[in-house]
């Protein structure tokens, strides 16, 4: 069948499928999707009403030389198509599953005529290989040969049949040999189609360990710049950090993060000087398309920033819409000294250190008091230190007034970032306003769908509303959207643990300690799993890897476990505790009254973050049936939301 197509598009419903340019639509909308949702679409489509095993779904799709768990890849890449063409897998309209077989695309299919135009010499079809004025020096890897391939094009623009061309688009459908299509394609001189990228961390030439925050701030902006463009995705830090000093290879980077196409780069700060060098090698075939040097003073940062974000962009043949120049434009504005303030804070932010953070980002606004993106961070800053407590012990009510004022100075500045209202909707959950915080956080998704941050808060907050089901799809989605981000997998255990699904939250968060043996907040849910479990011990040790073991703490696994007597010895040594851990440890000694007094005190006085989860959090059990517990939900205003 799809030999005859010749460039043909595939209609089906209110879809076009546009196979050649790798391309869904909706009417005039395109509609996102990953490389291997769209490659199985693409074979599903063209095997109209015959079944495709899972076998040859995974032989198609997946290359041998990388490890996959093809099985979840597959089972991924159908719920992603069916959520994108709201296909209800119990009464499908587009994809049929044929249990323990495979699948089969049911929609009847109508074939469209597209004119398929044969592409012209590099020197008139690729202006935009031509270096910009601004770039210091370009390498174009695939000039060398140009007249060459020149020659090449022309032959076979000349001798190719109709039936030729025809039968090339076809093969471009598959997935089995689109790598092979596009790596003839390649050797003719042609560019591969860019949709998705990831941008690895810069390399910090420098031999000062001190200079890290600079090279990590520079990748984080690259990311950022790039996500301005609507028609790319864009892979979020927390992915691509993983592959920090790797020595994998492209393909295989690419292969883990579903992209097309990679960004590396290095970044040497001497003195008042920076010089960056960046390459985008695209990843099948493996080919380097562009790379570039730049030299800058350190006061011409942020514009240096600005043009490798332009120039990437130029190159990936992407498109920068008047709206995300004009963005840009506004960047280069930026007190360079604050920027450097902001990159120092934001790399705090990164380690989860936002006691550091805050003194940086606070000079930033100082310097600079119209920066967004500083008041944004620092805005994220204050809510997450009221998560860990307050660095001068305020509590989270200080903290959460501080964190909503500074997020609204943001999103009033730039009501067009992302960050912004991802610091906007997470300061309205500090603030036990979670209608708005909703409303805020899906506002961030809009403006960035890869936003990772915005995505987790959406969750948490859809988890402290009682909306465990949706909170766990979401946050699944998320994980399997980023792999080898231990920043998704740790909340996404976290999410199963309130929702009761132990097990599962302790194959997710034992994966995450795999990425990283070190990360202490995977360790904390590990604890909080192990304790629902009945492994007492472990959990122990688990708390203390954490860094969080505390007495009262202690004094609920004892309680726990039915050894109350240990309980009692550490509640009575601390009296003065306030905390939902020691609250419940003493309800379950039987001392209901004071352990419920306790948890009003840590809930509606002391907002403790904990207590913002009592509606499904497991630690809570014990206390569920008791109408006095329900009264004390009720007055935190969880039961309006």
């Amino acid at each position: 069948m799809l030999s005859a197509l010749s460039g043909s598009i595939l209609q089906f419903d209110d879809f076009q499928l546009h196979c050649g340019r790798f391309e869904l639509r909706c009417g005039d909308r395109i509609v996102r999707l990953e490389r291997k949702p769209m490659e199985l679409l693409i074979l599903l489509a063209s095997r109209e009403g015959q079944l495709v095993t899972r076998t040859e779904i995974a032989e198609q799709l997946w290359s041998s030389g990388v490890f996959v768990d093809t099985e979840h890849g597959i089972n991924t890449a159908i719920r992603k198509l069916r959520h994108l063409l709201h296909d209800d897998p119990d009464d499908p309209r587009f994809i049929q599953t044929v249990t323990g077989m495979g699948y089969r695309f049911i929609a009847p299919i109508v074939i469209l005529d597209e004119v398929v135009m044969a592409p012209a010499a590099p020197a008139a079809a690729e202006p935009a290989e031509t270096p910009l004025p601004a770039l210091d020096h370009v390498i174009d890897p695939g000039r060398e040969n140009g007249k060459r391939r020149s020659r090449y094009r022309l032959w076979f623009v000349l001798t190719i049949s109709g039936a030729g061309i025809a039968t090339a688009i076809a093969l471009a459908m598959v997935p089995a040999v689109r790598a092979r299509y596009q790596i003839g394609l390649s050797w003719l001189g042609f560019r591969p189609v860019i949709q998705s990228v990831a941008v690895l961390p810069l390399v910090n030439l420098s031999s000062d360990p001190e200079q890290e925050y600079f090279s990590d701030g520079m990748t984080e902006q690259l990311i950022t710049d790039l996500s301005y463009v609507r028609s790319l995705r864009v892979i979020s830090r927390e992915s691509t950090i993983h592959f920090k000093n790797s020595q994998l290879s492209v393909p295989q980077i690419a292969e883990q993060l579903h992209v097309d196409a990679v960004i590396q780069g290095t970044v040497l700060r001497a003195g008042d000087v920076v010089r960056t060098t960046i390459h985008l090698t695209s990843a099948s075939p493996e080919r380097q398309l562009w790379a570039a040097s730049y030299e800058r003073n350190l006061s011409d940062v942020i514009t240096l920033q600005n043009q490798i974000a332009a120039d990437a962009v130029s190159q990936i043949r992407a498109r920068l819409t008047p709206a995300e120049q004009t963005k840009l434009k506004l960047e280069s504005r930026i007190n360079p000294e604050a920027h450097d303030e902001y990159l120092r804070g934001r790399f705090f932010i990164g380690q989860e250190q936002p006691g550091k953070a805050i003194p940086h980002l606070e000079h930033a606004i100082q310097l600079d008091p119209n920066f967004a993106a500083a008041y944004g961070i620092l805005g994220e800053a204050w809510g997450v230190d009221g998560v860990f407590g307050g660095i001068q012990g305020s509590g989270n009510k200080e903290n959460s007034a501080k964190a909503l004022a500074y997020s609204q100075k943001a999103v009033s500045l730039d009501p067009s970032s992302s960050e912004a209202y991802t610091a906007l909707g997470h300061s309205l959950m500090q603030a036990r306003r979670w209608n708005e915080g909703e409303i805020a956080l899906r506002r961030a998704i809009e403006l960035d769908s890869n936003n990772p941050y915005a995505t987790t808060y959406l969750a948490l907050l859809l988890t402290e509303k009682g909306r465990g089901d949706e909170a766990v799809r979401i946050s699944r989605e998320m994980a399997e959207n980023n792999p080898v981000a231990v920043y998704c997998l740790r909340y996404y255990a976290a999410i199963l643990y309130v929702t009761h699904r132990f097990d599962e939250s302790l194959v997710i968060v034992q994966r995450a300690l795999e990425l990283e043996p070190n990360h202490l907040p995977s360790y904390l849910t590990l604890a909080k799993d192990l304790v629902e479990t009945g492994h007492f011990r472990e959990a122990e040790d688990a708390y203390r890897k954490s860094g969080l073991m505390s007495p009262a703490i202690q004094a609920l696994i004892y309680a726990r476990e039915g050894n109350f007597t240990e309980a009692r010895k550490i509640l009575n040594a601390n009296p003065s505790m306030v905390n939902p851990h020691s609250a419940v440890a003493r309800y379950l000694i039987g001392d209901h009254d004071a352990g419920l007094a306790e948890l009003d005190l840590a809930a509606n006085v002391n907002w403790n973050t904990r207590t913002y989860f009592m509606r499904l959090d497991p630690i809570f059990d014990p206390m569920r049936s008791d109408p006095r517990f329900t009264e004390i939900v009720k007055k935190t205003g969880l039961l309006d939301n």
